[in-house]
Parts: structure tokens; C-alpha cells; sequence
């Protein structure tokens, strides 16, 4: 079945690169790089054994921080390598880690994945969360590569749907050295997908950040982050005389100049990330227009919103605003992190709403200087604190995980 798999690979490989150059007239990024993702003339200039971290975008860049730190920390002998699957993911990790090797992925075309496997000869390879490609796990044991999944993250959606495939993904699965999910739950799921590998439950390593001391203003803030489609509309229309400021953070890159024009036509007063203008205290949103920045948006707010969770995209990632002491408002979807929001819930250190109204209601609710909602907000930030400190310490539980077989 795998031959079948990668031969539909090189059918749509002319649909690849349409998308690739599509996605090039929006982020010029796309247009390089292309002999990385398609496994051509690839350089290895370190002598060094590689250690190799797939993590695919800015999120799971971002989350690797602490477990790069201990890498180097214990093992100077190694080169680092990174591979990400997008340009944003490529640009944060250039920025963060001057040290390692930055590179794409491969396409899980085979050439392109033996060529990869030939050039960096990894010792060890740390995929992050749930990016199983039969061909880059297949090739692994080929050139002697030990291959662990870390941060796995597997919810009843996706276990549903790789269940209709189990007798194909099972000998995948089975190929990794060892998996060392997030939860309990994700680690049954594995297990009733057939592997019967080790595997453990080290928790989440995005717990293991760093804090950034960047600020902005003196209002208090509120941050709408990684908005979806949609969403801004709502939000800009409850914009009102708010005497607190809005940020706002689309999703994707290439909506920052649809949203811009929302705020335009809606007469709000607003300041952008790239114009670099001072924040008065007449601005009434703040646009992110930045990639690779989040954690520096979070930093400086007092109160998050989950984008995706006001209309049906299964939610953000809400671990980075709870690190960071941040409570957060939720939407009512939440699929894709149903397990880690439904936990903030429980703790406190986090409140569902149904819609939109209710959304800044409960906003000037809890950013009241005065009564209960603010001994409410407090009891939230309390709640963060507590919930980060169950999950620390995922990184240092990954090195002492892989070190035999260093």
C-alpha cells in the first residue's frame, strides 16, 4: 500500500507545486527553497551527528525552545537540525535558534525523503505532535534513525479517522522507537490503533516556554488571537468607546490586509504591528500584522480570546495565554484542542461563552476595576498558575526519554 500511497504522491506533484505558487503571489517565502521540500542538492556542512526536531509550524517551533536549551546543554557534541513545513515556522526558527540547521521538510515523495536521510544521517529524530508521513517514518529505520513522536496529540476526531485506515497507518505507527504523548487519553488512542511500541505520557513541552518583558501600552489589553475568517467582522462590530485596548492577530498572514480594511471601513481608530507608530490612548485595536510574534502579543495582555473558537474551526492553542498568566475566553468550538481547553474549564482558568455579545460582556465583566468580576479575574490568573506548574517539565522528561539511545 505504501507504493500505491507514494505513487499518487508523484501524480500530484504538479498540484504541489501549483499550490506552492500559488501561495507565492500572497507570501513570496513559498517561491524558495523548493530543492529542500523536493529533496534536490541538499548540503550537510557540519561534520557533527544530528540530532533532528521536525516541528511544523510557528506554534511547535516556538514550543521546542526549552528542549533545545537542554539539547545543546547536554549534548555539545550533537548538531541540531530543524525542520518546519512553513515559511513562518522557518522564519521563527532562524530567529530563535542562531545555532541549528534550518530546513524544510521533505514532501513525503520517496526520493525526496532518502535524499533527506542520506545528507543529514540523523541519530535521532523528534517529530512533534502528529505529523505521520509513511515515508519519512518507513526511510527512519532504513538509515538507522531513531524516531520518536513527542507532544502526540491524537484526539477522538483524528483517532476516528485514522481508525478507517488502521491496517495501513498500524506498521507505520509501529515504526517509532518510542511515543510520549501529551495525555492519557492520546496514549490509549495509539494503543488502539495497534502500536505496541513504548509509549508514555510526558505531557506538553509548550509548558516549558520562556517569558518575553515586551509591552505596549498602559490600557489594560485584551488580545482576539489567531483569528480566523469571519471573526473579525464580529469582533470589530462590538467596538465601541471600550476603555480597554483591542488586539487583534489574524490566523494566516495573508488576511492582515483584509482585516486592515475592516477596521477602515468601520471608522475604528487603529494602530498596525508594521507601521512601528506609537500606541495613543485614543487607539482602539491594535493589528498584528507580524508572524512569529504571538508570544510577544500575549506577553503584553491581560485577557485572550481564543480565535477559531467564535465560529466552527475547532479553536487555538490556548497553553501559551495560560503560561503566560493570561485568562481566556472560549468560543464554543474547541475541537481541535478539546481535551486542554475542556481541563481549563474544569481548573478556572478559563470561561466558554456562547457568542459574540457575550463575549464582550464577559470582557467588561472580568477588566471591571471594581466589585466581583475583578476578584473573579484574579481567581483566574491564580487558576493559570496553577495549571501551568501540573504540566512543566515535559522538556527535560523527553532528553532523559531519548538518552539511551544517544
Amino acid at each position: 500500500m505504501r507504493y500505491i500511497y507514494s505513487l499518487i504522491l508523484y501524480l500530484l506533484t504538479p498540484f504541489i507545486i501549483l499550490y506552492l505558487k500559488k501561495r507565492g503571489r500572497k507570501n513570496p517565502d513559498y517561491n524558495y527553497n523548493w530543492n529542500e521540500r523536493f529533496g534536490f542538492n541538499l548540503k550537510n556542512n557540519t561534520n557533527k551527528p544530528i540530532l533532528w526536531i521536525h516541528a511544523v509550524s510557528v506554534g511547535e517551533t516556538r514550543a521546542i525552545a526549552k528542549l533545545i536549551q537542554l539539547i545543546e546543554e547536554s549534548y555539545p557534541e550533537y548538531q541540531l537540525l530543524i525542520t518546519q513545513m512553513t515559511p513562518t515556522g522557518r522564519a521563527t526558527a532562524k530567529s530563535l535558534y542562531p545555532k541549528v540547521i534550518i530546513h524544510y521538510i521533505p514532501y513525503d515523495l520517496p526520493h525526496a525523503v532518502i535524499s533527506f536521510y542520506q545528507t543529514f544521517k540523523p541519530k535521532i529524530g523528534l517529530i512533534m505532535e502528529t505529523e505521520i508521513w509513511p515515508n519519512l517514518v518507513y526511510y527512519a529505520s532504513k538509515y538507522n534513525t531513531a524516531l520518536f513522536l513527542i507532544n502526540a496529540r491524537l484526539s477522538a476526531k483524528s483517532f476516528n479517522g485514522y481508525n478507517k485506515i488502521r491496517f495501513l497507518i498500524k506498521p507505520i505507527l509501529n515504526k517509532f522507537s518510542k511515543i510520549l504523548s501529551q495525555d492519557i487519553a492520546t496514549k490509549k488512542n495509539f494503543i488502539k490503533l495497534g502500536y505496541s511500541g513504548y509509549s508514555e505520557v510526558l505531557g506538553n513541552t509548550k509548558f516549558d516556554l520562556t517569558i518575553s518583558d515586551d509591552n505596549i501600552s498602559n490600557k489594560k489589553v485584551v488580545i482576539f488571537a489567531s483569528t480566523r475568517d469571519g471573526e473579525e467582522k464580529q469582533i470589530i462590530s462590538q467596538i465601541n468607546d471600550q476603555n480597554y485596548l483591542i488586539i487583534i492577530v489574524p490566523r494566516h498572514p495573508e488576511r492582515f490586509k483584509i482585516v486592515e480594511e475592516l477596521l477602515i471601513q468601520n471608522k475604528i481608530n487603529y494602530v498596525k504591528r508594521s507601521s512601528h507608530e506609537p500606541i495613543a490612548q485614543e487607539t482602539q485595536v491594535f493589528l498584528g500584522d507580524s508572524m512569529g510574534e504571538m508570544f510577544m502579543y500575549y506577553s503584553m495582555s491581560d485577557l485572550a480570546v481564543m480565535g477559531g473558537s467564535l465560529n466552527n474551526f475547532g479553536g487555538q492553542n490556548l497553553i501559551e495565554p495560560i503560561f503566560l498568566d493570561k485568562p481566556v475566553i472560549l468560543g464554543t468550538s474547541i475541537f481541535n484542542f478539546a481535551k486542554i481547553a475542556k481541563d481549563a474549564l474544569h481548573i478556572g482558568c478559563a470561561l466558554q461563552i456562547q457568542n459574540i455579545n457575550e463575549c464582550f460582556i464577559t470582557i467588561n465583566k472580568l477588566l471591571n476595576q471594581s466589585g466581583v468580576y475583578n476578584e473573579k479575574y484574579n481567581q483566574m490568573v491564580h487558576a493559570c498558575k496553577s495549571f501551568s506548574r501540573q504540566f512543566q517539565g515535559a522538556s527535560q522528561k523527553v532528553i532523559d526519554s531519548i538518552s539511551d539511545y544517544i
